[in-house]
């Protein structure tokens, strides 16, 4: 499923298969017809002082080659008719092999594809934009797919597109900087626009764009090098991720750490749930609160679940020391196996799963 859009114009000439060049062979046929009937209509009204009816019946006469209308009487009408007879039928041939190529090629099945994918999109909902369809992109696409979450790829590179056309993804071919473009991908209505192109310069102005468009967005962008986190900051993602530094973190960790890495994997590629990772709101009356970092592991451990982090002021603290002391209105991310982690929400909140924890 694919919608494709030049990303130079914003015309609607330049909507969907303008760079196909059967497309453009029968667009050009087109023309040359109606050149030719209304060239011929106003030639005879002109040379023959016939009416326009009696003008255009006979134009379409010629043209066809059928000759049931009257001979011109002037020399000047029986040469202009040449004319006519020659450019009419070269045009209906044209026109014929161009529209026959357009059906042979799967172009007027792409072009029913595109009417629903413009439908598909309009409908979208609470849904993920993914800019850029690289390495990065099409591993999130393939994670979402997994997980069965609506998403749409917005990619410049027609090969890019293929693929996602392929795999029955809903994409959008243009430059994700054009605020058209993101609006065309549905961003009034997004939850989330994951920025993900290898390009910093892109994903800064991506970011600028799909901030100034929807200020609710919650963005997560790429950063390819250490002087563009600060800028995708400033520019309005709310998170900004580094494959480079994550992928050194992840293999110094593999030579100081190898358990630590295995049970992360675990969890990460865990196809039965037995593992899961939650995100824990401390209530006020909390008893951890107060405790340190050392102290609540303990006391967590005893009910089956592993604190491994602790979030503060909105920043997410990966290695808080054993001393930290836990404070009112932090967070805490806590790792156990499903059953345990139903059990312990709703023996502490009522019902599972929900972001809030309260001791007894």
């Amino acid at each position: 499923m694919i919608r494709r859009r030049s990303s130079h114009a914003h015309t609607p000439a330049s909507r969907g298969f303008s760079r196909v060049p059967s497309f453009r062979h029968l667009r050009i046929a087109i023309v040359l017809v109606l050149t030719v009937l209304i060239g011929g209509t106003v030639g005879y009204m002109e040379i023959e002082q016939l009416s326009f009816f009696d003008a255009l019946y006979t134009t379409v006469d010629m043209m066809a080659t059928i000759g049931s209308s009257s001979h011109p009487d002037t020399e000047a009408g029986r040469i202009f008719t040449l004319f006519i007879v020659v450019f009419g039928v070269g045009s209906l041939l044209y026109t014929f092999g161009a529209g026959m190529e357009f059906i042979i090629e799967g172009h007027f099945n792409q072009a029913v594809r595109r009417h629903l994918m413009d439908r598909k999109i309009g409908a979208l909902r609470n849904h993920c934009i993914i800019c850029g369809f690289g390495r990065v992109g099409s591993q999130i696409a393939d994670d979402f797919t997994e997980e069965q979450k609506v998403f749409i790829v917005v990619d410049e590179n027609e090969q890019n597109i293929q693929i996602c056309l392929q795999r029955g993804y809903l994409a959008l071919q243009g430059d994700a900087t054009r605020d058209d473009i993101l609006r065309e991908a549905g961003i009034e209505h997004a939850r989330t626009v994951l920025v993900a192109t290898d390009n910093d310069a892109h994903n800064i102005s991506i970011t600028l764009s799909a901030r100034h468009l929807k200020r609710e967005l919650f963005i997560v962008a790429r950063a390819n090098h250490d002087e563009t986190k600060i800028k995708l900051k400033l520019a309005g993602a709310n998170r900004v991720l580094s494959p480079y530094t994550i992928s050194g973190h992840y293999m110094a960790n593999l030579v100081y750490e190898p358990a630590m890495v295995e049970l992360f994997e675990a969890i990460m590629q865990a196809e039965t749930g037995d593992l899961v990772v939650e995100e824990v709101e401390l209530a006020p009356t909390a008893k951890i609160i107060g405790q340190t970092m050392r102290d609540a592991q303990n006391i967590l451990l005893h009910q089956g679940v592993v604190l491994v982090a602790l979030k503060r002021n909105g920043s997410m603290l990966s290695t808080p020391t054993q001393r930290l002391v836990i404070t009112r209105g932090d967070s805490v991310v806590v790792i156990g196996k499903l059953a345990q982690i139903t059990a312990f929400c709703h023996k502490h909140m009522g019902a599972p799963h929900k972001q809030t924890f309260q001791e007894e």
